[in-house]
């Protein structure tokens, strides 16, 4: 039996030895070829004349990045030593950003659909086209009857471009993002915590913490970079680290203690661990009750969530639950992190919220190397925040229905304020919603694939067709959204504009245009502001350049908690990295918020209850669905599926499933498995570890019906959503699985 189990194991990064039946996946996971490939292409690549620097477009740590160009062609890649961020290190993605630039699927022309075919139009026409059909829109179904939905890699420039023009403009503050798929509900969190969304950590916080508490996070994949560090610094200062997690991880696997708990339960295990924190007496309850509202009715409310109760619930025991008690009370600076396993939940808020009780009532904030570090799944959601690119927001983290508020932003933006309307704007899946109750008639998607990554994708594609009109502006064609729309519009891409970007640590940074778009593609800037400009708003477009734009923005950063008045262009061309605020030209920026212990007011305790996701496994499907990414590939490909090496590493989805359960199904590593939920299926290879809890599997969520037509992850998952944040509950969801 002990021989045959072995034979059946199969983990990610062994699973390349599958060409004797015939299979064309070649690897998942790490591939040392890959360093390799990077080598011989460095020796065969023509040499950079020029250098411009950039930030990596991906995830949120915010990589400085140089960029080599020869002939108006961008030849090169590497890290920026004196970045402070990554200090010239770049992960596997960040390496191989060379070959996201020019590939056969760019999309060159704008297209126009014509019957069931793209014909290639002038841009005039193009524009034309658009403004045309949304001020039709407007005028016949009123503003609200737009909306526009972006991605989270984009540029503050841009952001305040689109804000200005879809809410000071156009009326309506139907402006969505598609942050709201990952980090929607750790934002809620902090809002609700804090009183605002002002992160307080910084990155040099890693090397001065004693203990990481890391919840539903997976860094290791998702953050190569941070990941290093934070290794490194344990090792150095022999800093614990707890992680929490229904999977054995790479990041669990560095920890001192993983907490392997039942999907959903967090916020049963968080309350658990107040309970035993202030029943022990390892909190200081005097210096609790000076910073924190309610801290009496914590207590009270916490005193049901019984080591039992929680061992009964969470599957986490009553001797780990101490463990972890008596490391965060005898911490001297915790750092708490957490990810999609929290944020993508039906209480995702809820959940953060309640992590946020931790470092509150145990005096982890305001002091360095303690507080809540979250880092971001794109590279410019916290820019997004900041301009106000969400339904909510204005410009300076000002709500869209605070009357002076809209006064102010009005002044600078030169519209009537009485025009701006004071209702907040729907989120995305309002926004679906709404086309498929015919309330939303005109869409006008930019840089995201909802196609692809929003849950119930089947649903989405139907809905989608329903829409009047739908714009779609994008650097690649097809993708699973850009085959609904009615036109198309060639984007540039990363090092293709300039502008700037804000990083997880508030961090800001200054990206210079190295190359021009190819074909007739433009910046996004330019395609949004002649639209603008033909609607009748010249005079709010008249910017001559991007620096413009930024110089603007700042006017509406004034005496607000991101006050950047003292950055220009060519400060965060010397200076890298220079945390928000920075209100005049002499402050060195602020590397930790709140240090003086003085809040918006009293932080917030949450006393908050479980609840079940939507949907749980049951007879018929008895098995609980996680999705997750690795770290080859990001969200729905429309990159890194374009990169030889890394299409080579994981090219389609495949299914991690406990050893017992494929037993029992009589499944070998490779062989084909049908994975079935209540609203589709999916084929895929399995791969057999004991990494996994017994009634869960896991899929990558990278893969959509592109990939081929039975490979679409999120045809599985569930239209849940954050009561809070209305983020889509990803992590939670009832399948069955057979041998295909």
């Amino acid at each position: 039996m002990a021989e045959n189990k072995d034979n059946m194991q199969l983990n990610r990064r062994d699973f390349l030895k599958l060409s004797a039946t015939g299979l064309s996946l070649t690897l998942v996971g790490f591939n040392p070829v890959l360093g390799t490939f990077q080598e011989a292409y460095a020796k065969n690549a023509p040499q950079a004349d020029q250098w411009f620097m950039s930030v990596c477009p991906y995830c949120g740590t915010g990589c400085g990045v140089n960029v080599g160009v020869s002939n108006d062609t961008v030849v090169a890649v590497k890290g920026m030593p004196d970045h402070p961020v990554n200090k010239g290190e770049l992960c596997i993605l960040g390496k191989n950003l060379v070959g996201i630039l020019n590939t056969p699927d760019r999309l060159l022309l704008p297209q126009k659909k014509v019957g069931h075919q793209f014909k290639p139009i002038a841009w005039e026409e193009a524009t034309d086209t658009v403004a045309t059909q949304l001020k039709e829109t407007i005028d016949k179904n009123g503003a609200d009857s737009f909306a526009m939905y972006v991605s989270a890699s984009e540029y503050i420039e841009e952001y305040y471009v689109y804000n200005k023009f879809v809410k000071g403009c156009l009326g309506t503050n139907n402006l969505e993002s598609s942050a709201r798929l990952c980090w929607a509900s750790g934002v809620v969190g902090l809002v609700k915590a804090f009183g605002s969304d002002s992160p307080p950590c910084c990155f040099d916080d890693i090397e001065v913490a004693d203990l990481f508490f890391v919840a539903g996070y997976n860094p290791s994949s998702s953050k190569p970079i941070f990941f290093k560090r934070l290794m490194k610094a344990k090792k150095a200062n022999k800093t614990k680290m707890i992680v929490i997690d229904p999977r054995r991880t790479d990041t669990a696997k560095k920890a001192d203690i993983h907490l392997q708990i039942k999907p959903g339960t967090d916020v049963i295990l968080f309350n658990a661990i107040t309970r035993e924190l202030i029943n022990k007496g390892l909190i200081d309850e005097k210096e609790a009750k000076s910073i924190t509202q309610d801290f009496d009715k914590l207590k009270e409310h916490v005193q049901s969530f019984t080591p039992k109760f929680a061992e009964e619930k969470t599957g986490i025991s009553e001797r780990q639950l101490s463990e972890v008690v008596q490391l965060i009370g005898q911490s001297k600076g915790a750092l708490f992190m957490w990810g999609q396993g929290l944020n993508q939940s039906r209480i995702g808020t809820r959940k953060v919220t309640s992590l946020l009780n931790i470092p509150f009532i145990t005096g982890n904030i305001g002091k360095a190397g303690a507080g809540p570090l979250a880092v971001t799944g794109q590279s410019t959601a916290m820019s997004l925040r900041e301009v106000g690119a969400l339904p909510n927001l204005l410009p300076g983290f000002r709500k869209v229905n605070d009357s002076q508020a809209r006064q102010d932003i009005a002044k600078i933006w030169d519209v009537d304020p009485q025009k701006m309307s004071p209702k907040p704007g729907r989120t995305i899946p309002d926004i679906l919603n709404a086309i498929e109750a015919g309330e939303i008639k005109a869409l006008w998607i930019i840089h995201s694939n909802p196609a692809a990554t929003f849950p119930d994708t089947s649903w989405v594609r139907k809905t989608l067709n329903k829409l009047d009109f739908l714009v779609v502006q994008d650097c690649y064609h097809p993708t699973e959204t850009s085959q609904f729309a009615h036109i198309l519009l060639p984007a540039a891409q990363w090092a293709e504009k300039d502008g700037s970007m804000t990083n997880s640590e508030r961090g800001m940074n200054l990206i210079e245009q190295a190359v021009q778009p190819p074909g007739k593609a433009k910046t996004d800037i330019d395609i949004v502001m002649a639209v603008a400009r033909k609607m009748g708003f010249e005079k709010q477009f008249s910017f001559q350049k991007t620096e413009d734009i930024f110089e603007e923005f700042k006017r509406c950063t004034t005496g607000r908690p991101n006050d950047i008045n003292g950055l220009t262009y060519a400060r965060m061309g010397k200076e890298k990295g220079l945390q928000w605020p920075v209100p005049t030209a002499e402050h060195k920026g602020t590397k930790r918020r709140f240090m003086d212990q003085k809040f918006p007011g009293k932080l917030n305790l949450a006393m908050n209850q479980h609840a079940d996701p939507l949907e749980m496994p049951d007879k018929e499907f008895p098995l609980w669905l996680l999705t997750g990414l690795v770290n080859e590939q990001y969200h729905s490909r429309t990159r890194t599926s374009k990169i030889p090496s890394l299409n080579r590493a994981v090219s389609e989805p495949f299914v991690e499933i406990h050893s017992e359960n494929a037993k029992a199904l009589d499944v070998m590593a490779g062989d084909l498995l049908k994975v079935t939920s209540r609203r589709g299926q999916l084929t895929a290879r399995a791969v057999i570890t004991d990494n996994i809890l017994k009634d869960a599997v896991f899929i990558p969520y990278h893969f959509s019906f592109l990939a081929g037509k039975d490979k679409s992850v999120n045809d599985l998952t569930i239209r849940s959503f954050d009561e809070s944040a209305k983020q889509p509950e990803y992590k939670a969801a009832a399948v069955k699985i057979e041998k295909a």
